[in-house]
């Protein structure tokens, strides 16, 4: 596949302005491609549209909005667009309390705080009241565990319930066989960081849903409340980017090739058994070891985690990694953890 409507679009339009009197104040020199929407045929505001579609047929859902201000825009309009008490992880990340409050509709939290896991049809079942409209779910959550979102989505559909989830570490969920399923066509709507997990730059995500076409065009001018009136276009480009390159066979067979090395190292270290093999979560309490000293020792040797707690560190491989840096990771922590014991 080689659509990519918005970034083709964005250098064919900095290739031709040779006089910029327009915003940005940098006129491109900061950023070729950073540049405002022109209403004339050198930036199509189609585009966006178009990469939009291209990615709600890559992940299965009836329509797509990019964002720029991460997965946190999306899930805030995702909970205001529901306007209604929403039962909750108590986990959720904080946007989702912020799109409560902003709706002024209160949300009803559920499962056990400090869980690693995301929430199961059994606990929602058990904190359901009459005036529940809706459900909000992380899966994954930031420890690579997924949640039943079939069986939740069944139980949502049979309830009446707009059913969402927080999927901001799962964008590249369903690029590889060895990887848990997209929830993008499973719910109402769905949010993903594509920074986070494929090749986009940081503040970039995607918002899906399944609804009809009126819903979701109020969906979408909820987002646009919650955005900014002058979107990043870099930003918009590399999601389109990224999204192509996601879907293509390379990305496939960089997954493959992380797999076998990355369960030869699980089986080095106690790692938990979670649900994507990408996310490398190390138990150092198991391990025998204090999570921030061994992060600390790691940091030395030029190993960098995404997140230390009391009891763990969290790794992510993402398809730009390779298996030279799984080596890399075994040589350091066995380093690491001969240095503090």
């Amino acid at each position: 596949m080689t659509r990519q409507p918005l970034y083709d679009a964005l250098k064919a339009a900095a290739a031709r302005d040779r006089l910029r009197l327009h915003t940005p104040g940098h006129k491109g020199k900061l950023c070729g491609l950073d540049i405002t929407e022109l209403t004339d045929d050198r930036f199509p505001a189609n585009s966006v549209r178009e990469a939009e579609k291209f990615a709600a047929e890559i992940f299965g859902a009836r329509h797509a909005r990019f964002l720029c201000g991460g997965s946190s825009q999306g899930v805030k309009a995702s909970v205001f667009f529901a306007d209604c008490v929403a039962i909750v992880d108590v986990n959720s990340h904080r946007s989702v309390f912020d799109g409560s409050k902003l709706s002024g509709k209160p949300c009803v939290t559920a499962g056990e705080k400090e869980s690693i896991y995301p929430l199961t049809v059994k606990q929602i079942a058990d904190a359901i009241t009459p005036q529940t409209k809706a459900v909000a779910v992380t899966s994954p959550t930031y420890y690579g565990y997924r949640a039943d979102v079939d069986g939740i989505a069944d139980y949502c559909k049979k309830r009446g319930l707009l059913f969402i989830v927080d999927s901001a570490h799962g964008a590249h969920f369903g690029f590889s066989d060895k990887l848990p399923p997209s929830a993008a066509p499973h719910c109402d709507i769905c949010n993903v960081s594509t920074h986070k997990t494929l090749s986009a730059l940081t503040q970039s995500a995607l918002l899906f849903d399944n609804l009809n076409d009126a819903d979701g065009a109020r969906l979408s001018d909820v987002v646009d409340v919650m955005g900014t009136t002058s979107p990043s276009y870099p930003l918009y480009a590399s999601i389109d980017c990224a999204v192509r390159k996601a879907s293509m066979r390379e990305t496939r067979a960089a997954y493959d090739a992380l797999y076998a090395p990355t369960e030869q190292l699980k089986r080095e270290f106690p790692f938990l058994k979670n649900d994507d093999f990408t996310r490398l979560v190390l138990d150092c309490e198991k391990l025998g070891v204090p999570a921030d000293k061994l992060n600390a020792a790691l940091v030395r040797r030029g190993v960098y985690s995404e997140k230390v707690d009391c009891k763990r560190i969290v790794f992510i491989l993402t398809a730009e990694n390779t298996p030279d840096d799984i080596d890399e990771l075994r040589i350091a922590l066995v380093a690491s953890i001969s240095e503090i014991r």
